[in-house]
């Protein structure tokens, strides 16, 4: 999987040749401007975000265009990421493509930590321009660690299904247990959950409802610690974005 991941993005690379090309954000525009107001700095290190706004105070202003800006670099990294596992998830739907989507929005969560301001101008009408950046290098292994961690908890739930299974069908038996006893007249019918539980339905039907539920969810589960492989996840992240000309070492 990982090699055919590889060679599909790097033949796209060498096709497309889109490398980024590095934009020296220090550059003005005729009228003084940033040129990073105008256009959105590329380079094959950074992922850059740009923000504005104008509030009734520079100082909110400020900080309603950092915020902007991290909100503009927050979606600019997930739609690379998604854009770069989509051949790795092309044939997912559900659960297995709501998997996909956490890992890549828990990836992004992890990466903005780093996030940092580069500049900030204030145009002549009081609106406040902020630009922001971070760093591509080690994407792809956050990625692989965060696919690893979702695998991890998805293990953890399966087991926490199986027990709860055993214990209704624990439940279950003592249920059908205290009610023939009761039947037969050999102990009092105890008012309760348990006895609740039979109400309506054999112990038979009920233990029959519980293995569909917990197959159905079990399997469920497997597929997606099957289809989810943390190390080609990764490649596919690498790819993708070496493809965009980034270089994420």
């Amino acid at each position: 999987m990982k090699i055919r991941v590889l060679g599909i993005v790097l033949v796209l690379a060498l096709v497309l040749s889109s490398c980024a090309t590095e934009t020296d954000i220090n550059e003005k525009n005729e009228d003084g401007s940033p040129i990073w107001t105008t256009i959105v700095p590329q380079s094959n290190r950074y992922v850059y975000g740009v923000g504005s706004a104008k509030l009734q105070t520079e100082q909110n202003s400020r900080t309603a265009a950092d915020a902007n800006a991290r909100a503009d670099l927050s979606r600019k990294l997930q739609v690379m990421m998604s854009d770069a596992v989509a051949t790795y998830s092309n044939d997912s739907e559900g659960q297995m493509l709501s998997a996909f989507e956490q890992i890549t929005v828990q990836t992004v969560s992890i990466s903005i930590r780093g996030i940092k301001t580069e500049q900030r101008w204030t145009a002549p009408d009081g609106t406040v321009w902020s630009l922001v950046s971070v760093s591509v290098k080690d994407l792809d292994d956050i990625y692989e660690l965060e696919a690893n961690e979702y695998k991890n908890k998805v293990a953890k739930d399966q087991v926490i299904l199986q027990e709860r299974y055993l214990e209704l069908l624990e439940n279950i038996a003592q249920a059908e247990a205290q009610a023939a006893a009761a039947a037969a007249g050999e102990a009092p019918v105890v008012e309760g959950d348990i006895n609740l539980i039979l109400q309506g339905a054999s112990a038979d039907d009920l233990r029959a409802a519980a293995k569909a539920r917990y197959d159905e969810e079990n399997s469920s589960m497997e597929a997606i610690l099957g289809a989810i492989s943390p190390e080609d996840l990764g490649a596919a992240i690498a790819a993708g974005f070496a493809a965009s000309g980034y270089d994420l070492t």
